[in-house]
Order: structure tokens, then sequence, then C-alpha cells
């Protein structure tokens, strides 16, 4: 599913991933931490082409996502889910047209878009706010509305920058339940965090970046 060949990228001096090479299979779980400024945020924006390597291959689903054209990039992005953590919600929508609007752009009629929607909205405890605006919520209600729009079609890649920051411990553990059910189901899931808590609560494959470079690989705890 991801295949990354001598991965490089610089801001202008300064180094944030050296050289990294890895491949992750389709249906893995994997786990992907480290101290800020390790580079986990910039490790996921290649993989959905919001940043270019300054050097080196990313291949996602058997394509070259490095060399993709602009033109290119929707159709790689439609096979992707990605919680980002500034939640990019659109501010003139409510909860429910912000997920709608994702399942009618992949092409579901608006009965489909709005049960599918409401169902997962119900499953992180949004239903009751789903005719609000993202300005009328609190910072775990708009956390909880992106990871919504990100599985609520079920995507074959799931990437997720800090998914659980804003979010207390019941609801963390709710939304890790749901993760794990997606992939579950055939989906490759990359989790981007530093909650230690959330590394030991699932045996997963676990990716340590420090100083752009990965020290670890395997199962967590060492």
């Amino acid at each position: 599913m991801i295949r990354l060949r001598d991965l490089h990228k610089t801001y202008d001096s300064r180094h944030v991933l050296r050289g990294l090479s890895l491949h992750v299979e389709p249906g893995e779980f994997v786990f992907l931490t480290g101290p800020s400024g390790a580079g986990k945020s910039t490790f996921l924006k290649l993989l959905y082409a919001a940043e270019r390597p300054s050097s080196g291959e990313v291949w996602v689903n058997g394509r070259r996502v490095d060399r993709m054209s602009r033109k290119e990039l929707p159709t790689l992005r439609r096979t992707m889910g990605v919680i980002f953590q500034d939640f990019k919600l659109l501010r003139r929508k409510t909860v429910l047209e912000n997920i709608t609007f994702v399942l009618r752009f992949h092409g579901l009629g608006q009965k489909e878009a709005h049960r599918r929607a409401y169902l997962t909205l119900k499953r992180l405890g949004l239903q009751h706010r789903q005719a609000a605006f993202p300005d009328a919520l609190s910072g775990g209600e708009q956390q909880r509305v992106a990871i919504a729009r990100a599985v609520v079609y079920q995507p074959r890649l799931i990437l997720a920058d800090e998914p659980t920051g804003n979010l207390d411990a019941e609801l963390a553990a709710e939304l890790m339940s749901l993760l794990c059910e997606i992939n579950y189901q055939g989906a490759t899931v990359v989790v981007a965090t530093h909650d230690q808590g959330l590394l030991e609560s699932i045996p997963a494959r676990t990716l340590v970046l420090h100083h752009g470079t990965i020290q670890y690989d395997g199962n967590w705890p060492p």
C-alpha cells in the first residue's frame, strides 16, 4: 500500500526527513510516533501529496505520488481518508453537510449519503449536533466531525494526524475502536501520535521517528 525509497525532505537548509525507506502492506495498522519536530506530520503530508519530497520516491497503492500532476491528485485522494490535526472543516456547512459533501463527491445519492453520515455521527456521539455549524462546536466535537468525515466512505487508506489530541479518554478509546474496526475490514491505517498510552493500548507495528530518521520499527513497547 505504501512504499518509500530513500526519502528526503528539507525546508531551506533544515532536514526534516532523511533517507526514509519502508514498506507498509495493505491492511496494516501502523503507529507513527516521536518527539515534536520529528517529522510525523510531514511524513503524512508526503503520502497525500500536500508536500513534495526533496528527493526519493513515494508510492501509494501502486502509484508514484511524488510525480503526480495536480490533475491526478483528486483521484489519489478519493482512495484516502485524512484526519487533519487542524480539522479543516467547511465553516459555512453544518456538521451533517460537512460529511454528506464528501459522500456526494464520491457519487452517492442524497438519501444514502444522509443515512451513512448519520450512522457515523451516531457512532461518534454527535448525532445531536448534526445541524450545528463548526464554530458552535467545542474542539473535541470538531475533532470528531473531522474523523467522521474521513472514515464515512470507508477509504482503502486512512491517515490520522494526532486524532485523539482533543478527546477525553473515553472518546479516544471509542475512536481507536472505530479505526481498528475499519482496519479489520481491510483498510490500511497510519496514525501519528505522541500519546504513549495510545501506543500501548493497541498491539500494532510502530515506527519511531527521531531527527528525521526511523529509529525503531516493530512492536510496542520495544
